[in-house]
């Protein structure tokens, strides 16, 4: 119950991607089930891999200059049943369960270094932000008896609950902190974000789905697919027919039809390659690979849409900034740790 209340109201400071934004990026994007709101570059690690670790009651162990830190079996075996508790999809397609476990093992990589930053810099909870924040959680309950039964249920007590909410104040406070050294857009910037945004292509394409964990061997065979899909269509077959027979995505019925798609809708791979696209009719040169697998990419229309408004675009501009701020730093302090896995309990391949 807390634990989720704070996911959900805690704003917490962890891997570019959020555990709970990762689930869902690895359960679907578009309404067609293509990579739309998905950020891009989460594949690249800077942390380092040590020895595994035998210890059937270790997942993971983690190292770094503050020190270190373990993940139990049974924390993680939680972690774990929570998610599918809350994501029951995710056991329908065993293929993503690997990656569910890497952004279990990534969550515990950055709360580590994070937690130890926070304590380096001598970061303190501000009492007054977290008995506000104590007070919201406790109206959500429609009495004081209910609340504290939840507390019971969970195995906390107040001051517990409050220790777990000072955590999480201060993980704000330090993102804040790292957000304030973004610089603010130019007027020039804006006006040119205003523009590229508004760009849009109309697009088709065809999927051959690749797990996110697949081997090389299984990667090149896909590949070798999709090429041979798209000799097909470069000696004249036609691409709407080879995405109905071809495409493992929604769209295949559809002719591989995806619709208007703007920059920021779909994973940086498919949007460079949909983007680079200039005359009506063109297909990518080559299958594309994003983390849904190969695509063969067909322009079908290019046009300008109503740019945003400029305070909109300003305050986009200068959101993405304080993102790349804080990703950059969480990028060096992750390349301060080292993790050993226990590879009988953790499906990850880190």
């Amino acid at each position: 119950m807390f634990s989720a209340l704070l996911l959900h109201a805690g704003r917490l400071l962890r891997l570019p991607a959020l555990l709970s934004l990762t689930l869902l990026l690895l359960l679907g994007c578009r309404a067609q089930d293509t990579e739309a709101n998905a950020t891009s570059g989460d594949d690249d690690r800077s942390y380092q891999v040590g020895a595994p670790v035998s210890d059937s009651t270790v997942a993971a162990i983690v190292t770094s200059e503050y020190g270190s830190d373990t993940l139990t079996a049974e924390e993680f075996r939680q972690q774990l049943g929570f998610i599918l508790q809350r994501y029951p999809q995710i056991q329908m397609n065993p293929a993503l369960m690997p990656e569910v476990h890497k952004s279990i093992i990534e969550d515990f990589i950055v709360r580590h270094v994070v937690e130890g930053e926070i304590a380096r810099q001598g970061i303190q909870a501000d009492p007054t932000a977290v008995e506000q924040e104590l007070e919201q959680i406790r109206a959500r309950f429609p009495s004081p008896e209910a609340f504290q039964e939840a507390l019971t249920q969970d195995g906390l007590t107040e001051d517990s609950l409050r220790g777990m909410i000072a955590q999480m104040v201060r993980q704000r406070t330090f993102r804040e902190q790292i957000e304030s050294r973004a610089t603010p857009p130019t007027d020039d910037e804006v006006e040119q974000f205003r523009q590229q945004q508004a760009e849009e292509v109309h697009v088709q394409h065809i999927l051959f789905r690749l797990a996110p964990n697949a081997s090389e061997e299984e990667a090149a065979a896909v590949k070798a697919r999709a090429q041979a899909v798209l000799d097909s269509i470069r000696a004249g077959a036609d691409f709407a027919e080879m995405a109905r027979r071809h495409s493992e995505d929604g769209s295949a019925q559809e002719g591989g039809d995806l619709g208007f798609i703007r920059r920021g809708e779909t994973v940086e791979p498919f949007e460079e390659a949909a983007f680079a696209l200039r005359d009506s009719g063109e297909v990518t040169t080559e299958p594309v690979r994003t983390r849904f697998g190969y695509h063969l990419i067909r322009l079908l229309e290019r046009r300008q849409g109503t740019p945003m408004d400029a305070a909109e675009a300003r305050e986009q501009l200068l959101q993405e900034r304080k993102q790349e701020a804080v990703q950059h730093l969480l990028e060096e302090l992750l390349a301060k740790a080292t993790v050993r896995i226990n590879p009988a309990l953790v499906q990850a391949q880190l």
